[in-house]
Parts: C-alpha cells; sequence; structure tokens
C-alpha cells in the first residue's frame, strides 16, 4: 500500500549508533527529539484482478487411508514432482502440464482427498518508502490505551505471526520472540528481507514502556514468526497452510495473516478449521483492493476479517469490503518497528505512514491475545464473537458491509465500560430514485458521499429523445495524502430504471514503479436519453464516504455512448429512506418496484425486515398491492428503539424474464425513546435496605441510577444519596440511622442520555422499645418482656412481625424466643423463666413499607437458689454446730464461703467446695458466747449473679 517512511536519527548516526525512538508513559506516543525531515510518501494500489496462482503446481491432500504405493502412483500418473514426501499432510507437487490440467488428474484419483491449485497471497501492504517515525494516537482510536489499565499481559497466549519473518535482532522486539519457522527453507531461520513481518510484529508485540520505540498492542506478548512469504512479500498456500500447522503445532493460541489473495483453496481452508478446532483464534487482513472481491483466507468464517480505517475511525478507500468483513481497525498513517538490515544510514529502524490492513489485522490479533490472557477458556468462536460484540459502531448502523460489527474497541473487549459509537456521517436525501434531485442541462451540481454505500440519485425530464453527456468529477485522488479518496461511478436509467449507459473511474493511472500518480478522477459517458425521465446514480467505487465534494454536469451533446454493462435497478422507492435515523417503532416499510413482480416471490420471503445487528428476521406480514407494486411489511409487534434495521429485498422474481431482479437492501434506525421506567421494589430492613428492580427492555441500556433521600420527598437524578449505578438488579443499601424515613427513586438511563420516568419507593421510619418486669430474679423464676413497635409518628400497625431473642449474658449468639405479632396499639408480651442471666431484645425485620427496628439489650440476671440449715441452733461454749445447704443449680467445685456478722460487717471465715449435687457444709465452733450471725455467700459465676443464704444465729451459753 502507502510507501512507509524510516525515522531518521536526530543527532548524526556516527554519534547515536544503535539508539531508538523513545517512547515515554502507557500512551504509545513515540517522542521524536527533532523534527523529522518528512519527504511525500507515494501510493502503490493493489488491485482485484482474478485469484494469481502457480502455473505448473497444485496443492494435493492424500486420504489418510491411502498407501504410500497409491500416493506415488498418483503422482507418477500425472507425471508431477512432490515437494516434500507423499506420506506428508499437505504435497505441492509440481509438473510440465497447466496447473489445471494438473489439478484434473488429481481430483480424479480415488487416493486423494482434496487438491486445489496452489494460489499465491500477498501481504496487504508494502511499507517501502522511508521518513520519519510518527506517533500512534490511532491506539486510542480502538482504545488499546485504556485496555491496558485493565490487562497488560498476554500470558501464555503466544501470537503467531504468519509473515515474510522478523529482524530478531529488533531491539524493541528483544523478550518477545520465541523460536519461529521457515517454510521456505526450514534449516533456516526466519529472516525478514522485506520488513512486511518486522512490521506487523511491532504492531503486536514491540516491548512497551521500555524506553524504546514503539509500544506494541499486547505489552509483552510472545510471538513465533512464521515466514510464509518470500522477501518480495509473495508466497503460496503451500508456505501458508505449512505455517498455519507448524504454528498449531508450537502452541500457538492467535494466529495474524497480513496476507491474502483471491480465491478459495480448500485446503487452506481445512487447515484453517483444524486450527481453530484445536483452539487458535484467527485473524487476517480483509485485502486492500477497494473493492467487493473476497480475499482469502480472511474471507473464511472462522478467521476474523479486519478491514482498514484511519485514526479517526473512518473507513479507508483501499479497505477491501463486503459480507465478510467482521470488525475494523486503524490501517492508516500507521508506525512499526523496521528491519535494521534495511535501514539506511542516520535512520532508525522504524517505519512510519504504513498504510493497509495489514496493519489493522494486528491491531486485532493483539487485543484477541489480551482477551485470550484474562478468558483462558474462551473458544476461538467466543473470542470471535466477544470482539464483534462490543466493538463500537461505525458507518451504517448495525452490521454492515464496510465495517462488519463495527470499530474494535480493545477496552470494552477486555470488560471495561462502553462508550458512544462513531458517527454515522449525515445521510442525504436523494437515495433512491423516487426521490432524486434534478438535473439541468449545463449546469453542475456538487454534493458528497457521506456515508459508507451511498448512492445519490438525480434525475432529468425529457421530452423527446436526445443524447447527453454526463461527467462525474471527483476530488483530488490521493492515497498518500488522503484515507478516503473518490472513485466516481456514474450510472443513468430510463423511466423503468433498465440501464441506459455507465462508466467508472475507481482509480487513477499508475508508474512505472507501480505506484499511483495523484489527481482528480472523471467519468464520462454519452447517453441517448428516452422520452420520460431519466435517472442517474452516483456512487463511489471503493463504498468509502469523502467528505471532499464530487461534481456531476449534464450537457447535451451527442456521442457514442458506452455499454451499460449492469443490471437494471431493482426499486423505485424504499421507505423509510436509506441512512434514515428516528424512525417511528410502528414503522411499516414498503418497497416500490419499478416493473411487475411476482406477488408470491414478494410474500414468501422475497422482502423482509431483519434486525441490523443480529441479522434475525423480524416476525412480519408482508402484502403485495399490484396497482402501485409496492410491497408493504407489517411487524407483528413494534420494533425495539434505538435498534438497526435493514429491509431486503432478494428473492423477488421479475415477471419481465430479461430483466432479472438484483438484491436491494436499504438500512434505517428506529427513534431512540426514553427508557420504560424499572419496576422498584424495597424492603426494608434493621440499619439497611434491600432494593431490586426489573428492567424493562432496552435495547440501548446504559446504566441503572438508584439515589435516595432522608424523608418523604423524592430524589432526582442530581440530588439525594447515590445508592448504586449499573447494568445489575439489585442492591443492599447499608449504613442507614434507625428510626429514619428513606425515599428511594430509580431511572434507568440509555446510551443517548435519556433517562426514564423515575420508580419511586418509600420506607417509613420504625421505632421499637423493650422492658422487662424485673432485671433480677431467683433461679425458677420468670419475667414478662413487654416490647412495642411504632411509626416514629406513633402510628401502630397490628399484625406486625415482631421477634424475641434471648441469648445467655455469656454467649454473642442470639436465639430466637418468640415470634409474635403485633397488637392494635403496637404493643406485644411474653413470659419467659431464664435458667441463667440472659440478654433480652426485639427486632422488627421491616417489610415493604417499613424500615426494621432493633432494640437496644436488656439484661436480667438470675441468681442460684441457696438453702440452709443450721443444726443445732443452741450450744454451749466450746460445742459445735453444722451450718448445710445446697446450691440449685448445682455447681459442682463452685467454692461458697462462710461469713460470719460482726462488728458491723460481714467477713468470710471458712470456704469449701460444692459438691456433685451442690451441697455444702461447715462445721462452726463458737469462741465466745452470745448469738451469733452466719450465712453462706455464693459469689457469683458467668451464668448466675451472686447469691446468699438466709442469715442463720447461733446462740452460745
Amino acid at each position: 500500500m502507502r510507501k512507509a517512511r524510516f525515522l531518521r536519527l536526530a543527532l548524526p548516526a556516527a554519534l547515536v549508533a544503535g539508539s531508538v525512538v523513545v517512547v515515554t508513559g502507557s500512551s504509545g506516543n513515540a517522542a521524536v527529539s527533532a523534527e523529522p525531515n518528512v519527504r511525500q510518501a507515494k501510493f502503490q494500489p493493489a488491485a482485484a484482478s482474478g485469484p494469481k496462482y502457480d502455473p505448473k503446481s497444485v496443492i494435493v491432500q492424500f486420504k489418510p487411508k491411502a498407501t504410500t504405493s497409491a500416493r506415488k502412483a498418483a503422482v507418477a500418473k500425472a507425471k508431477g514432482t512432490p515437494d516434500v514426501s507423499v506420506t506428508a499432510d499437505v504435497v505441492k507437487v509440481t509438473g510440465d502440464t497447466p496447473a489445471p490440467e494438473l489439478l484434473k488428474k488429481f481430483k480424479a484419483d480415488p487416493s486423494v482427498e482434496l487438491a486445489s491449485l496452489n494460489y499465491i497471497r500477498q501481504k496487504s501492504a508494502i511499507p517501502n518508502d522511508w521518513l520519519y517515525a510518527n506517533y500512534q494516537k490511532y491506539l486510542s482510536t480502538v482504545r488499546v490505551d485504556k485496555a491496558w489499565d485493565l490487562s497488560k499481559s498476554a500470558g501464555n497466549q503466544t501470537i503467531g505471526v504468519l509473515d515474510t519473518g522478523v529482524d530478531a535482532g529488533h531491539p524493541d522486539l528483544a523478550g518477545h520472540l520465541l523460536p519461529g519457522y521457515n517454510t521456505f527453507n526450514s534449516a533456516l531461520p526466519p529472516n525478514d528481507g522485506d520488513g512486511h513481518g518486522t512490521a506487523t510484529t511491532g504492531i503486536i508485540a514491540a516491548g512497551t514502556s521500555n524506553s524504546l520505540g514503539i509500544a506494541g498492542v499486547a505489552w509483552n506478548a510472545k510471538v513465533r514468526p512464521v515466514k510464509v512469504l518470500d522477501d518480495t512479500g509473495s508466497g503460496d498456500d503451500t508456505n501458508v497452510i505449512n505455517g498455519i500447522n507448524w504454528a498449531v503445532k508450537n502452541g500457538v493460541r492467535v494466529i495474524n495473516m497480513s496476507l491474502g489473495g483471491e480465491g478459495d483453496d480448500p485446503i487452506l481452508h481445512t487447515a484453517i478449521q483444524n486450527a481453530v478446532a484445536k483452539g487458535v483464534v484467527l485473524v487476517a487482513a480483509a485485502g486492500n483492493t477497494g473493492d467487493s472481491s473476497l480475499h482469502y483466507p480472511a474471507a473464511y468464517p472462522e478467521v476474523l476479517s479486519v478491514g482498514a480505517t484511519n485514526a479517526a475511525g473512518v473507513l479507508t478507500s483501499f479497505s477491501t469490503y463486503g459480507d465478510s468483513v467482521d470488525l475494523a481497525a486503524p490501517g492508516y498513517d500507521i508506525t512499526s518497528t523496521s528491519p535494521r538490515a534495511g535501514t539506511p544510514a542516520g535512520y532508525e529502524p522504524y517505519f512510519l505512514g504504513l498504510a493497509g490492513t495489514s496493519f489493522s489485522s494486528p491491531i486485532v490479533a493483539g487485543v484477541a491475545a489480551l482477551v485470550r490472557n484474562k478468558w483462558p477458556t474462551l473458544t476461538p468462536e467466543q473470542v470471535m464473537a466477544r470482539l464483534k460484540a462490543t466493538a463500537r459502531d461505525a458507518g451504517p448502523r448495525g452490521n454492515d458491509p464496510y465495517y462488519g460489527a463495527g470499530i474494535l474497541d480493545a477496552y470494552a473487549a477486555l470488560g471495561g465500560k462502553w462508550t458512544t459509537d462513531f458517527a454515522q456521517g449525515v445521510a442525504d436525501t436523494n437515495d433512491q430514485p423516487s426521490r432524486a434531485g434534478e438535473l439541468i442541462a449545463g449546469v453542475a451540481v456538487s454534493s458528497t458521499i457521506s456515508v459508507e454505500g451511498d448512492v445519490d440519485w438525480y434525475k432529468l425530464p425529457s421530452a423527446a429523445l436526445h443524447q447527453v453527456r454526463l461527467d462525474l468529477t471527483g476530488p483530488m485522488f490521493d492515497s498518500g495524502t488522503y484515507a478516503q479518496n473518490f472513485g466516481p461511478v456514474i450510472s443513468a436509467y430510463g423511466e423503468d430504471l433498465k440501464p441506459l449507459a455507465y462508466a467508472a473511474k475507481p482509480e487513477p493511472p499508475v508508474d512505472g514503479d507501480g505506484y499511483e500518480i495523484p489527481q482528480a478522477l472523471t467519468a464520462s459517458t454519452y447517453v441517448n436519453v428516452p422520452a420520460g425521465t431519466m435517472y442517474v446514480a452516483v456512487r463511489n467505487a471503493n463504498g468509502s464516504r469523502d467528505s471532499r465534494p464530487y461534481t456531476v454536469k449534464l450537457t447535451n451533446a451527442d456521442g457514442t455512448p458506452d455499454a451499460a454493462a449492469i443490471d437494471a435497478y431493482p426499486v423505485r422507492d424504499v421507505l423509510p429512506g436509506n441512512l434514515s435515523s428516528g424512525v417511528s417503532v410502528l414503522v411499516k416499510p414498503t418497497v416500490t418496484f419499478p416493473r411487475n413482480v411476482d406477488e408470491n416471490s414478494v410474500t414468501n420471503g422475497g422482502v423482509k425486515l431483519l434486525n441490523g445487528k443480529t441479522g434475525a428476521v423480524i416476525p412480519a406480514t408482508v402484502t403485495y398491492d399490484h396497482d402501485i407494486r409496492r410491497a408493504e411489511i407489517s411487524p407483528v409487534s413494534p420494533l425495539a428503539e434505538a435498534t438497526p434495521f435493514r429491509i431486503v429485498a432478494d428473492g423477488v422474481v421479475s415477471l419481465d424474464p430479461t430483466v432479472p431482479m438484483v438484491p436491494v437492501t436499504s438500512v434505517f434506525s428506529t427513534e431512540d425513546l426514553a427508557p420504560k421506567p424499572v419496576q422498584l421494589i424495597g424492603v426494608g430492613a434493621y440499619l439497611a435496605a434491600n432494593l431490586s428492580w426489573t428492567i424493562p427492555p432496552t435495547t440501548d441500556l446504559d446504566q441503572v441510577i438508584v439515589r435516595r433521600n432522608v424523608g418523604s420527598k423524592a430524589p432526582t437524578p442530581s440530588t439525594g444519596t447515590l445508592v448504586y449505578t449499573g447494568t445489575g438488579t439489585v442492591v443492599k443499601d447499608t449504613g442507614l440511622a434507625q428510626g429514619t424515613t428513606y425515599t428511594y427513586a430509580a431511572w434507568s438511563k440509555d446510551r443517548a442520555g435519556h433517562y426514564s420516568p423515575a420508580a419511586v419507593k418509600q420506607l417509613l421510619g420504625m421505632k421499637s422499645g423493650i422492658a422487662v418486669t424485673s432485671t433480677l430474679l431467683n433461679y425458677g423464676g420468670a419475667i414478662t418482656i413487654k416490647g412495642s413497635t411504632l411509626r416514629i409518628d406513633n402510628l401502630a400497625y397490628a399484625g406486625l412481625p415482631v421477634n424475641v431473642y434471648v441469648r445467655p449474658k455469656t454467649s454473642s449468639k442470639f436465639t430466637l424466643l418468640a415470634a409474635l405479632k403485633s397488637s392494635s396499639t403496637g404493643t406485644l408480651s411474653v413470659t419467659h423463666k431464664p435458667l441463667v442471666s440472659s440478654v433480652y431484645m426485639l427486632t422488627f425485620p421491616g417489610n415493604g413499607i417499613l424500615m426494621g427496628t432493633r432494640t437496644p439489650d436488656v439484661t436480667v440476671q438470675v441468681r442460684p437458689t441457696i438453702s440452709a440449715t443450721l443444726s443445732p441452733a443452741s450450744i454451749r461454749l466450746g460445742g459445735t454446730t453444722a451450718f448445710s445447704g445446697y446450691v440449685v443449680p448445682a455447681h459442682y467445685g463452685q467454692t461458697v464461703y462462710l461469713q460470719q456478722y460482726g462488728s458491723k460487717v460481714w467477713k468470710s471465715i471458712a470456704s469449701v467446695k460444692l459438691s456433685t449435687s451442690g451441697k455444702y457444709a461447715f462445721g462452726i465452733k463458737p469462741a465466745v458466747r452470745g448469738q451469733i450471725a452466719y450465712r453462706v455467700y455464693f459469689p457469683g459465676d458467668a451464668d448466675h449473679a451472686p447469691a446468699y443464704t438466709v442469715n442463720k444465729i447461733v446462740t452460745v451459753s
């Protein structure tokens, strides 16, 4: 493609030998220390001129059970020479007869499973001009810079680069290359004598944040370079197949193929299918033909086909388009590594100004490796689906032939938040013959192709047969300067839209070296204009949009009309208009034909409506009005809002057998309505609220927003406290205050910034109280727990579930004592006989209108029962008496104390440990006469409060 340029050293080479461009930070921008002396690049176009193949060889894949002798016999019969042993998986056979004749012989042999022409594949860009290095701002187009915040590692997801080889000693690739393979000579390393392979490898795996050169997309990726193209950038399918097979056998998980050409090779396809079956993701350049020709291997469904945009996300005029394109990524003015051996003295080993889908493909391959590393269990199909599902829409809305699913979004692919789609471009109003603008002889009309694939229609009313000349002139076509260029195509049709004349000038001529000669292009033709109305269609041959105007001029002039080598145009009108937006979800699309068609073909699937993203057929009834030749599509239910749809007429049969009906499609997008409100459910809890919601079907949901206010006033989207944002359906709002009313509001917001009406939920504040009839009781006694649960304004609710909980004072775990219902006054009570000192509290768990509550803890001490017997109660001095009894419940081993009263105080005079049955006994021998008081003291423990026996009096005489 565009000739590349080298980066010149800022200082004389002798002073900075081996130095490289410095990369600062993680943005990937190359910091150039001096202003580069740039030479203008030239452009070498690629053309779709039919498949190219080796005229003397074919590729043969024998049946697995075919014997060696049968294989040799087949080769001998064809008078061919195999390049390797016939026992190999794939054999290239060269013969003296032309390849097509050789192919027939092998296809007829019973030992052969598959045979194919040996198609030639070319690199998809030619970096052959040396200018200065530039920045990598295009990486932000696909948000690679933000994606690095989520992942900076491809891990063990080794990437195979099938290309012209690599400069293995390049300083910016140091540490990122694993042993590779040379399919031309396995004894030699995969050295790069062209530069293309080093450039594609650098885009993927140049060292990032290593203070050198450029930033590789996959940050620290490991690459196995596989040389399948020679040093002129060319290789046949034998090389590509062997390269794929070698890469798979050597642990590669992602393969980039910045190469391709026309020609569907079933053996190449089989190798690709086998690679996918073994878990390998394959990415390939869509091609640089600027037309819809199929470019293999990218056109195979198992391969992710990548088109090229500029840094602004607009499709380039050289990018191959068509239904096989899956994604687009920057492929214009790209900077990458170049082989040191081919770098002129005084220049750094970097390319500047690379252009081609060759350089879009490795960007996608690098991101695919990051995705695989983050989710290593994803299959190749799932990786492809994720990259497409997270792509940003560009061009015509929905899947389209120019961007496929859209432009790669590395950040979203790695789990980051979506961002806005790329602008479609402004649709015009002359998209069909029925809305054609009028031409006046001698007056030039200017307009633009503002959306990819757009067709501008004009008309000329004519009273009688006469001749005119049509001239369609575009702006300067210069691929070295402009990423988008206009290749004029002009067509003339009669009243019935049958062709009258056609002219095209898709690209400028090239010089002797094959480089584009920039110039404005004009497509001209004479037309025999019949009486009635002549229609004129203006297109861009390469399908891209161009903000620079074209000029169409009609002149009355005599001349020989060019042959109209085009089909009759199939429709007069399609509504809604092509590329229109804001269409009502209640629309009934129509297709009006210029000629009579078969009604059954229209109503039985020939005309249908598809979802523009998924391709699913929209359930609808199709009717046809013969008088006005109009088909009407009536969807069974309203269309989804903010969604692209495609009107397709691809199976309609013309009643005029001389005029076949070619397929036609038209795209429109429905209005972006405000989302419907969510269904918000709130359940109060203690110091929290449990919220959940149901999101109505929304095609472009951005997020759900939940906010709260204290009190009864609902918040707005910008007031109150933010509770939740995201795409989930539940949240628990914690950290709330007791006895407080909270009002919640929830909205769904779409990607256009529209808010749904608020869904409001209020949870009223509650208060609870608890009391006990006694906080100290004897073992075996009972207490009554009384409680209340009221709204904060003292309003009572009968029948509220209130739970009373209890726990031993020594435990932190409450157990449910009673599940009660509040009375009409909000009160409740329950009686309990605690066996140990206990803590009580009650809760109201909350419900759909009330917040939950919890009372403070209330502690009730339980003291044991201690019996006491003193016998005898009267003794003589010098005699003894016994003080005995028992403790209930028994506290085996617990010490109790005998206390004597004297001098107005109780004093412990003896102690004993309780028996297994809780019994104790003391012997008392008073030393004085009189009445002496005694008691036994239980000091208490973790379970029970301290307790005393009744006082006992001993009379000593």
